[in-house]
């Protein structure tokens, strides 16, 4: 009976043991699946097979996890469209302590200021030099939101920064959107409506001017015939410039369709040339055409002849001496026009604004030869409807080079 007793207790005692070994493991593997929560490790789980208490805590554990797992993949997904939203936004992005020290920036703000200069742990006053700006950034934040224009000379552009003030985290926020284009196209605009004014009103008074005269019962044959031909010359002013305002509104148009045919472009060149043969003659100027073998080309030609003759005029107006050569080439599947002349040549610094409207680097000569200041802009606006582009190299008393560069437009089946 003893004996009975004592192998019983010996039962109980393993029994007993067994279980505070497993009670223990499953401990052990709770205190290191606790450890990989800890450690962000949320996709793990506890897959033992218990019961009682210690099945409901692993249960609870496993369901926490994957609560924590799900809120992961949501913040990294917010995290991802954040740093995507930041690198490919188009304003400049930087976010910085209160004492100007920068935490990140954006590739649009490294590309307009370089690539070493908004680097995390530079000082973003030390960066811009800047009166105005440096005293926007040292300014304690009185609102949430704060805003100013930044005219940046040097690189030639202009800025409206706003500035937020993330007061939870003591942080900035500042963007800066470019607003070059829009300051030139007011600045632009502004003149137009100026030289537009201008430009009518100088033949306007002429013709006014000269009818009066001719309004003298005692005015001398000769000086009427005059008088009229003055007159003349300034009706046809203002008949050329409402035609190239007509053409130039024209190409401007969005929803202008180009009416794309075959052209020659050789013989088209030389459809041109012959128009201003006589006038080069005229003025002991030589206008040259070598053609050589190219393909036919797809585009508009209406708008492909308003941009030759237009370069073909401003090439033998503006030269005195010399003359104009024009060539055609095709490479690697696109068009070359080229339209040089030994003319009187453009500034350098007036080249960015020579295809504004109504601008001429020579408004006197301009005006006494009969140019409108528009031709340039219709070329420009041609060009870009081709989706081409124009370049322009130019000397002082040396010539200038106009070069049209022209992608094939042939549809594609």
């Amino acid at each position: 009976m003893i004996y009975l007793i004592i192998i019983i207790l010996i039962f109980i005692i393993l029994f007993l043991l067994l279980h505070l070994i497993i009670y223990y493991k499953n401990l052990k593997d709770i205190v290191q699946y606790t450890k990989d929560l800890l450690n962000a490790k949320y996709s793990s789980r506890i897959l033992k097979k218990t019961k009682g208490m210690l099945a409901n805590l692993i249960e609870n554990l496993n369901a926490l996890a994957e609560k924590l797992e799900e809120k992961k993949s949501i913040s990294g997904g917010k995290e991802e469209l954040l740093n995507i939203f930041f690198e490919e936004m188009k304003e400049g992005f930087v976010l910085t302590r209160l004492s100007g020290e920068i935490i990140q920036a954006n590739r649009s703000i490294q590309k307009i200021f370089g690539e070493k200069a908004f680097q995390s742990g530079k000082i973003i006053q030390e960066l811009i030099i800047n009166r105005e700006f440096i005293e926007f950034t040292n300014k304690i934040p009185d609102k949430k939101i704060e805003f100013m224009e930044l005219e940046l000379p040097d690189l030639g552009k202009t800025f409206i920064v706003s500035r937020f003030y993330l007061e939870s985290q003591q942080w900035f926020i500042y963007l800066f959107n470019d607003i070059t284009d829009a300051k030139n196209l007011k600045r632009i605009k502004a003149d137009f409506i100026t030289n537009l004014s201008h430009e009518l009103r100088t033949p306007l008074t002429a013709i006014k001017g000269y009818l009066e005269a001719l309004d003298d019962p005692d005015l001398d044959k000769v000086n009427r015939e005059r008088f009229v031909k003055i007159v003349r010359e300034n009706i046809e002013r203002l008949t050329n410039i409402v035609s190239d305002l007509l053409v130039l509104s024209d190409v401007e148009r969005q929803e202008r369709k180009l009416n794309i045919e075959k052209i020659d472009l050789n013989e088209l060149i030389q459809e041109v040339i012959s128009l201003f043969r006589k006038t080069a003659e005229e003025k002991g100027l030589y206008l040259n055409f070598s053609p050589v073998s190219i393909p036919t080309y797809s585009g508009d030609r209406f708008l492909i002849q308003q941009l030759l003759i237009n370069l073909v005029s401003n090439g033998i107006r503006f030269t005195e001496k010399g003359g104009v050569e024009v060539s055609a080439k095709y490479e690697k599947d696109k068009f070359y026009i080229t339209v040089s002349d030994t003319g009187i040549g453009i500034p350098s610094e007036e080249i960015p604004r020579i295809f504004e409207r109504f601008y001429t680097v020579d408004k006197a000569r301009s005006r006494t030869q009969g140019g409108t200041g528009l031709g340039l802009s219709i070329v420009k606006h041609i060009v870009q409807l081709h989706q081409g582009e124009i370049k322009v190299e130019s000397r002082l008393r040396q010539g200038s080079k106009f070069t049209v560069i022209l992608p094939d437009l042939t549809p594609t089946s």
